[in-house]
């Protein structure tokens, strides 16, 4: 592993933040145990305490873990480059990770919207005196904690296993697909045409299911939240394979330049980052939105807080469609009012 001051600081975070999950895992197995607020005795009190303590500390916890993501992500597209021969950007770095260091970036991301989702859930029980969803709080914990331990065990494989001997071909394969290949693109031609189709229709379909000053109400806001959960995946496949494949190469005024890395250059303004933050926020907010209205519903009386976390989480959401679209169509839509064409013609 190559040793630099950032790489140590983002492990040493990710190291404290699974501590101090893992003592937060072992109180929220107790909660799940043996919670019981309308118990007056020593116990249950000092249970209580604890609790209440150790959700501090999750919450806590959870942005030393998302801001330790940005800084991985950092290294990856803008300090480890130059540590690899060959590597140009994350790309690059990628493949000199052994094993795969996809599977560690997708591993995170689970656990950092798992971690806001409970951050949600949380809000919402706390606006009550009873603290009615507990028990599902420390559960969906202890679910999380598998997701951050794996996550941490792969970034800590691929970054000890990262090759810095061997040189790599990084963004340069992508050009070599360029010329007589590019003929035999027809059915990724088809795959990113749908993308693009199912991409602007989930988008708006989100921009009118999610509207900031309705809150979710019985079987109308049951409707809704279903609709979310399908549509937000549907968004979040559809939006990836889009800037990839087909919005990237705007960014760059390259033809057939398909790396998500390079947004994350500084000669490309670091725009990968607020986009990142931006699909993160869309992903985050509709697992929350639907968690919300689950832990309503599951209440056994109405949460005082409930509405208007709903209409926070809503107006997030919108937020964060709204950004991912501008940040990553921008440059697409200048370049038609500019040339008049679309670019390759």
């Amino acid at each position: 592993m190559p040793a630099h001051p950032l790489l140590t600081a983002m492990l040493v975070m990710d190291t404290l933040v699974l501590t101090l999950l893992s003592g937060a895992a072992a109180c929220a197995l107790r909660v799940v145990l043996g919670w019981s607020p309308a118990d007056t005795s020593r116990a249950q009190l000092q249970l209580q305490a604890r609790q209440e303590a150790w959700s501090l500390v999750t919450s806590i916890a959870s942005w030393v873990y998302i801001a330790a993501g940005l800084l991985l992500v950092g290294l990856l597209t803008n300090i480890l480059p130059g540590l690899v021969p060959g590597a140009m950007c994350g790309t690059g770095v990628l493949q000199a990770c052994h094993p795969d260091g996809h599977r560690k970036l997708l591993l995170r991301f689970l656990g950092v919207i798992g971690l806001l989702c409970w951050q949600r859930l949380e809000a919402l029980n706390r606006s009550a005196p009873l603290a009615p969803l507990t028990k599902v709080n420390a559960r969906v914990l202890l679910m999380l904690l598998p997701i951050l331990y794996l996550g941490y065990g792969a970034t800590v494989l691929t970054l000890t296993g990262l090759d810095t001997s061997h040189p790599v071909d990084c963004c340069t394969a992508l050009y070599d697909r360029v010329g007589p290949t590019i003929v035999m693109e027809a059915p990724a031609d088809i795959i990113r045409r749908s993308a693009v189709w199912i991409f602007g229709a989930t988008t708006v379909g989100l921009l009118l299911l999610s509207p900031g000053a309705k809150p979710l109400r019985k079987g109308r806001g049951r409707r809704r939240a279903t609709f979310l959960l399908v549509l937000a995946p549907a968004w979040l496949v559809s939006a990836a394979v889009t800037l990839v494949r087909v919005l990237t190469p705007y960014h760059y005024e390259v033809l057939h330049h398909f790396c998500p890395w390079c947004l994350f250059l500084p000669e490309h303004a670091g725009i990968g980052f607020p986009l990142l933050l931006f699909y993160g926020l869309v992903a985050a907010e509709a697992l929350a939105l639907w968690a919300l209205f689950k832990g309503q519903a599951s209440s056994p009386a109405p949460l005082p807080a409930g509405e208007s976390l709903i209409i926070s989480s809503q107006r997030r959401l919108l937020i964060g469609v709204c950004g991912f679209v501008l940040l990553a169509a921008g440059p697409a839509l200048w370049w038609r009012w500019q040339f008049g064409i679309w670019l390759g013609g």
